[in-house]
């Protein structure tokens, strides 16, 4: 399968708006071009795995938010398959916010078992 170009645009486009970051700044922090940037935003251009991971972490970002429109599902547990449904079309800020109250039942799950 190959990877959708548009949609990984979009999000990164979108994940970068959500950061407040410039095409500029994202650039610097990843040691590209600008210019860089505005294309792989646009479809024009795809970055090499370096590139890509220089990206996630600079928006803090998983790889599969930006690659699951690309991606087939996977067997799972159709708990885990539900729980991933829900969390898939959540934004980097509503997945920020899961992962914390995820924290807070991680540390005091200690206390009902």
């Amino acid at each position: 399968m190959e990877v959708n170009k548009v949609m990984f645009g979009k999000k990164l486009k979108e994940v970068r708006n959500l950061r407040k970051l410039t095409s500029n700044k994202l650039a610097e922090l990843c040691n590209i071009e600008p210019s860089f940037v505005r294309q792989i935003e646009s479809a024009a251009k795809y970055p090499s795995i370096p590139v890509f991971v220089r990206l996630c972490n600079a928006l803090r970002i998983s790889p599969e938010y930006l690659l699951k429109d690309s991606l087939v599902e996977v067997d799972e547990p159709d708990n885990l398959k539900a729980l991933y449904n829900k969390i898939k079309v959540l934004t980097p800020n509503e997945i920020e916010l899961a992962m914390d109250i995820l924290e807070d039942i991680s540390k005091h799950r200690q206390r009902y078992l």
